[in-house]
This record gives structure tokens, sequence and C-alpha cells, in this order.
């Protein structure tokens, strides 16, 4: 990919500023209105910004809409750190001792991170002036954003506009190897892609997981997980993360992701597929364009080193075998619609596994590995308790 184009300048075009939010207070004893049941995002989740800043001066609230009692007002340009969101936008934050919430129509993510060599220009689009170019992967600060997607931004000393298709408000991926993941152990990774046959045999595999300390890495698409939540109600990332398993992207159709732009693979790693900060691309297929689609969505890539061919064998026997002649370290590739995804399947392999002094990756316990098998977070650890 070239040098993208990068903007910057005082020109207000497009701008989507906005005046002080919500400056009357709500009355003493008015009751908190009914927006206080609006759901908030759990806190440090993976596509919440660390910090956002004010895009003008701004009302901090008990709650999050402007029927809820201010607390204190937020100048103007201030980065205040970001603990939540709720579904109507409004973010939880602090400043100034106090914490409440903000409406997201005037915030901005306090920083981007640029995906490719960008240009900063004197205004909000190409046909501005390139004030200077900003390397790959350089994090700066973020003032606004303008209504077609351009952020004013600040870099070496100069203040611009940068094109929002090449920047990112995402952390950057972890630092872990492709094909074995965050796993640093010497203990085998079982994984099942795709999407499991039934409700019932995903809960009997995840159920015997946990009892039998095996900690397995289920990578769901989102199609997956939208029919399942739309059938039964159900959602098979939180299901499994409940029984101490590890879950990640897997994108939300399963399509070859090397003919799609950086800007269009990004979007497939978003919607109903799992957010966190690892993701298999399908098929293992791999390009810039791909990688850069991961690093937008702020997730280092997981492969395999060890590939079962299940679909392919049709065959417990067969599946079992190949799993089990994993060597340590290695992540075995299954998927949840074949053999390989049930209790005695994974009985089989991790007593052959054991037999040749192999261990499998364990279920979750917590940060000490100490206790009961615990839900595990939804980002993953730069290095698995295995």
């Amino acid at each position: 990919m070239g040098k993208k184009n990068l903007v910057s300048s005082s020109t207000a075009t497009c701008l989507a500023l906005g005046l002080l939010v919500g400056t009357v207070p709500l009355a003493a004893g008015v009751a908190a209105p009914a927006s206080a049941a609006i759901a908030v995002a759990a806190e440090l989740s993976i596509d919440l910004p660390a910090k956002v800043r004010t895009t003008d001066n701004l009302n901090l609230r008990t709650g999050p809409s402007t029927a809820y009692r201010v607390l204190v007002s937020i100048p103007k340009g201030t980065a205040v750190p970001v603990s939540g969101r709720a579904s109507n936008g409004w973010y939880k934050v602090s400043y100034a001792g106090h914490t409440g919430y903000v409406s997201g129509s005037y915030v901005v993510a306090a920083t981007v991170r640029t995906l490719d060599s960008l240009n900063l220009r004197s205004g909000a689009s190409t046909s501005y002036k390139i004030l200077v170019t900003i390397p790959r992967g350089n994090t700066v600060p973020a003032y606004a954003r303008a209504s077609n997607g351009w952020y004013k931004a600040s870099y070496a000393g100069r203040t611009g506009w940068v094109s929002g298709s090449y920047v990112t408000t995402y952390p950057k991926p972890p630092a872990a190897p492709q094909s074995t993941g965050p796993n640093r152990t010497s203990r085998v990774v079982l994984t099942f892609d795709d999407c499991p046959s039934s409700l019932s045999s995903f809960n009997s595999v995840i159920s015997y997981a946990a009892t039998s300390n095996i900690g397995l890495v289920l990578a769901p698409t989102g199609n997956c997980l939208g029919s399942y939540k739309s059938r039964y109600g159900v959602d098979l990332a939180a299901l499994a993360r409940g029984k101490g398993q590890w879950v990640i992207n897997h994108s939300i159709s399963h399509p070859d992701l090397r003919p799609l732009s950086c800007l269009q693979a990004g979007a497939q790693l978003s919607g109903s597929g799992v957010h966190t900060n690892f993701g298999r691309p399908p098929y293992g297929a791999i390009d810039a364009s791909v990688r850069c689609g991961y690093d937008s969505r702020g997730m280092g890539i997981w492969t395999w080193t060890r590939d079962t061919r299940d679909w392919e064998a049709k065959s417990k026997s067969i599946t079992v075998a190949r799993a089990a002649a994993a060597v340590p370290g290695d992540t075995v590739l299954m998927h949840m619609q074949w053999y390989g995804f049930s209790p005695d399947a994974l009985k089989q392999i991790k007593a052959k596994l054991a037999q040749r002094g192999v261990n499998v990756c364990r279920a979750y316990h917590g940060t000490d590995g100490a206790g009961a098998v615990v839900r595990t977070p939804v980002r993953l650890p730069v290095k698995l308790p295995c």
C-alpha cells in the first residue's frame, strides 16, 4: 500500500463539533429517568478507546443521558480515561475525581494509530496541501473528527488532518508468534473453528473440557453466534468463557479475506463476530491486506501448526489420531461441526498425548492458576496460562 493521505489544518471543513451538552441539571427530588436501564459495555472492552477527547465544553453527568444531574463540566480538548460505554453511545469516563457519563456525539478517540505511511494534510480531504508524512504504526493525538471520517491530528509539531480509512482507534495487536499465538508453553492447544452442529453438543463439549481441565480455543464465526442468539437466545462465546475456555475471532461470514481491502477485511472482523485481541483468518489465507485488517481491529493473528483436516477425513478415529500426534507447543486445528468436537474425542486425544508425555492446555483457573475453573477474560493474555 502506498502512502495514504493525511490531513491537517485549522479549516473547519465538515466538522461535527456540537455545543455544550445538557446544561440543565436534573431537578432536586426528580426520580432517575428510564434511561437508567441503558446497558453499559463491560469495562476494558476491545472496542473501547483507552481515552476520549472532548470536542467542546462538555458536561459529565451521573447517567447516560441529558436527563441526569451534571457533576462537572469538562473543558474542550481534554483527554479523559474511558471505563465503559452505554448502548446509546454515551461514554463512562473519569475527570477531576468524578466518574460519570458524557455524550458520544461530542468526544473523539484521544489518539489514532496509522495503518500505513500517511499524509497529514492542511484540510480534511486529499485536495489539501501535505504538511508531513506520518510513518506507519505511529500513535498520534486526535482532536476532532470531520463528517467524512477524517481526523484532526498532530505530528512532529504540525496539526492537520488524516484520512480515517488508514487509521485506527484500536490498540496495537499483541505480539505473539502467528502459528502458536499466545501459547508460550510446551502444552498442546486444541482449537475448533466455525460452528457447532447443535447447542447440546456445544454444551457437552465445554462442560466436559471444564471438568477434565482442558482449555480449548474456540473460533466461531459471527454468523454462527448470530444464529444461536436468534434461535436460542444464547451467546456461545459467553457460554464457553463461563467454562474456562478461550474464544477468538473467525470473521463474520468466513470469506477469503485476501481479495478485500484493509477496510473491508477489518469490517469482516467486527459486527457480529467475536470482539477480542486474537483472530484466525478463514482458510489461514493471509496477505498484506489481511494483516492490515487485523491490525485495524487490534487483533493478533493466530493460525495453527497442525491441521487434522477433519473436514476431509470425516472420521473420528482419524481425527483423534492426527490430533494425538501433536508435539509439545502445537496448536491443533479442528472444527466444531466434525468428529473431534465431542467429549469422547477429547478424552481420547488427551489420553493418547499423555501416553507420549505430552500435556494439553488447561482450563482457566484465574491469574494464579489455582482453585476452581473460572470465566476467561474477553481479551486473551499475551502468555496463555496453559
